[in-house]
């Protein structure tokens, strides 16, 4: 009965309508393209989303336009590498992209860098951003990356990145435990086509990656402590994240990103810790 009254009650309006008040109505056509999945063009290979155009370029005077992304006048596309390894094998300035690695530092954490590892934790590397913070950037965030390779003046290999895009999350990394002799290793690849381990370093090179360490605190001086673990090498740990670093004569436990530091004449390269945040320093 009430479908049969609103028929009725529609009918009477459009005959009561007159011709004098009729209107003009346009439908646009519009169009989804390319739902999820993968799309390859011009040395790109993209899992995308809804809306997400097939992967190719625009070219303009000096730009091309990379699904999505406004690269530099350079005219060639980022080179696509599946691991991170790849990257620090290359030499400085290699446009690349890498996608599907692991964020294990936030936005809050450093500033201008973050770090990011493989999800077996086997390679990690510093991505120095040049507009930051990253929107929406934290310990978890699965990244593609976007820039050129480059070396800090420690000797740590980086990407400076031109685009970070989130692509999704993942269960943080847990860090890995190390004893202080091993952290830092020796030299990957054959730098500086690869990355440089400490001085006299040996084995596994884990620049880049997060590990946990812990110790005596032997020695406090401005922005470190050194902690010993009696392994044979003690290890500087900057304090510039915490807020209050520990005292000389404590034991504590520390996580954090193992990096590169320069000391000496003629200089030696030695392991630094870097933690990220006030609770990464914890007593063991």
């Amino acid at each position: 009965m009430d479908l049969r009254r609103h028929a009725l009650v529609l009918c009477a309006a459009v005959i009561a309508h007159s011709p004098g008040q009729a209107q003009s109505y346009r439908m646009d056509w519009r169009s989804v393209n390319a739902g999820g999945g993968a799309s390859s063009g011009g040395g790109l290979v993209l899992t995308s989303s809804v809306g997400q155009s097939a992967a190719g370029y625009v070219q303009g005077t000096d730009r091309k336009h990379w699904i999505g992304f406004w690269h530099p006048g350079t005219m060639a596309a980022p080179q696509v590498l599946a691991r991170i390894e790849e990257a620090k094998t290359l030499p400085d300035g290699a446009y690349i992209s890498v996608a599907g690695k692991i964020a294990t530092s936030g936005a809050s954490d450093f500033d201008g860098f973050f770090y990011l590892e493989e999800a077996d934790r086997s390679s990690g590397i510093r991505v120095t951003v040049l507009s930051w913070p990253p929107l929406g950037l934290q310990e978890g965030s699965v990244i593609q990356v976007v820039g050129a390779t480059g070396t800090t003046p420690a000797g740590e290999r980086q990407i400076v990145a031109s685009h970070v895009v989130i692509t999704s999350t993942a269960p943080p990394l847990q860090p890995l435990g190390m004893i202080q002799r091993t952290i830092g290793g020796g030299d990957f690849g054959a730098p500086p086509l690869g990355q440089y381990g400490v001085t006299g370093g040996a084995g596994v090179n884990t620049v880049g990656l997060l590990i946990r360490a812990w110790g005596l605190v032997t020695e406090s001086g401005s922005g470190y402590v050194t902690i010993d673990d009696g392994s044979g090498r003690p290890l500087r740990v900057d304090t510039s994240t915490l807020a209050v670093p520990p005292a000389p004569g404590t034991y504590v436990t520390v996580i954090g990103i193992c990096s590169l530091r320069q000391e000496g004449t003629p200089a030696q390269r030695l392991p630094l810790l870097l933690p990220r945040r006030p609770s990464d320093a914890s007593a063991p």
